[in-house]
């Protein structure tokens, strides 16, 4: 068999080729580390390659999404629990200013503090987080949502909304708690109803925020049908009555539904009779004329309460009847307080929840995301030491073959004529 010479230099030109294109495949893997230089080599794997890489950019995703939530969630228990500690510290104040003996100049500087605490709770109340958002503006998380008005009122101008971060496939989780239901909405009173002493009192007698004998009955007489009683005493000394009236929207009937006999310190059930849905005990001494009412306890911001406590502070008299609407309205805050106080703690706990969500996803993310990328590591990685010796036999090919393509070349039959 004759082998041209276009032949010989075609076929050594073919391997010198091959060995060289082997050759630089495997340098490629060693620079890499990775067996997916030209993926057409092996296109399963690398197909392979690519779902595993989309999965694990997807739980990077997630991943960041938890850090922002969690950081946003502690930021948000965080600020939940100071405002639960300010609420504390006026309640505080209230019982140490809730007795006839302090000065007027105790109930002055109570007052400012507590026009302090109304300031301290608004910075609460618009939290931001490190990249700006409220915490507390529900959906509108870009603007503030509590603004102080000229008239010492503040206006929520968030949404009852709450913006969702996604942990998962499936799984959301709701960042930041609108601030209408967290510092606007709470019940008056005890929740249920709020006692008020009528402006004209001049006895020393106070109403209690008072209980609740028979839940649903409460709320259907005083939340569903408005009806709302009238206590009222006359007389003096061992003499004095009292008499009951109702109606609804401040309109109450001429002819009592209840009368008696008055004793300092008694408790008066409503509605008269056997089943009495709520209790409201009388303390002190009411004067001829005097009143309380009774009403279902409608939502009260704890600005409010907080406005309410430093005007009653306000009021400097020390007469009888001045101390005992000043304490009047003291107790219907420490009241009031008491339901903010409940509120808060149901809020801290949800954030707690959530927060132990999030950081218990966070954990499972990371354990799937080191299986994954421990499946692409087997799937693409090379074996250093196998690499190298094809590396070295290739390497000794591609020289042998090119000394021989040299030594062949230079071959002529006038070498030995």
């Amino acid at each position: 068999m004759r082998i041209s010479t276009s032949q010989f230099y075609a076929a050594s030109l073919t391997g010198i080729l091959n060995q060289q294109n082997t050759l630089g495949t495997l340098s490629q893997q060693l620079s890499t580390g990775s067996t997916l230089v030209n993926p057409s080599d092996q296109p399963v794997a690398a197909a392979q390659n690519v779902a595993l890489t989309g999965q694990i950019n997807r739980l990077a995703g997630y991943t960041q999404n938890g850090q922002n939530a969690q950081n946003s969630l502690q930021l948000e228990s965080a600020t939940v629990q100071s405002v639960t500690t300010l609420v504390s510290q006026a309640r505080q104040l209230a019982v140490q200013m809730n007795n006839g003996t302090v000065s007027s100049q105790d109930l002055q500087n109570a007052a400012a503090t507590m026009q302090g605490y109304v300031q301290q709770l608004a910075q609460y109340a618009n939290t931001q987080d490190g990249q700006g958002n409220y915490l507390f503006a529900g959906s509108k998380s870009g603007a503030q949502p509590f603004v102080i008005q000229a008239d010492g009122s503040v206006q929520y101008q968030g949404d009852g909304g709450q913006n969702q971060l996604a942990l998962g496939p499936n799984l959301n989780t709701a960042i930041g708690d609108p601030g209408n239901a967290l510092f606007m909405n709470a019940r008056a009173g005890n929740g249920t109803f709020s006692v008020n002493a009528a402006s004209s009192n001049t006895g020393g007698a106070t109403a209690g925020p008072g209980t609740v004998n028979n839940t649903a009955l409460a709320q259907q007489t005083l939340q569903v049908d408005g009806t709302q009683y009238q206590i009222s005493f006359s007389g003096s000394g061992g003499s004095m009555t009292y008499s009951v009236a109702s109606g609804t929207g401040g309109a109450f009937s001429a002819s009592p539904v209840a009368s008696g006999s008055f004793t300092a310190g008694m408790s008066i059930s409503l509605p008269p009779g056997s089943n009495p849905a709520i209790t409201v005990p009388i303390v002190g001494t009411p004067s001829s004329g005097d009143s309380f009412t009774i009403g279902a306890a409608a939502p009260q911001s704890l600005f409010q309460t907080f406005q309410s406590l430093a005007q009653a502070f306000s009021a400097s008299a020390q007469a009888s009847g001045a101390n005992a609407l000043r304490a009047q309205s003291i107790s219907n805050a420490l009241a009031s307080l008491d339901q903010n106080q409940t509120n808060l703690l149901s809020a801290q706990a949800s954030i707690g929840s959530r927060l132990q969500q999030v950081q218990a996803v966070q954990t499972q993310n990371s354990s799937l995301t080191l299986q994954l990328q421990t499946q692409q590591t087997q799937l693409t990685s090379i074996n250093y030491p196998q690499v190298i010796t094809e590396y070295q036999s290739s390497l000794t090919a591609l020289q042998a073959a090119q000394k021989a393509f040299t030594q062949v070349q230079g071959l002529s039959l006038f070498q030995y004529l």
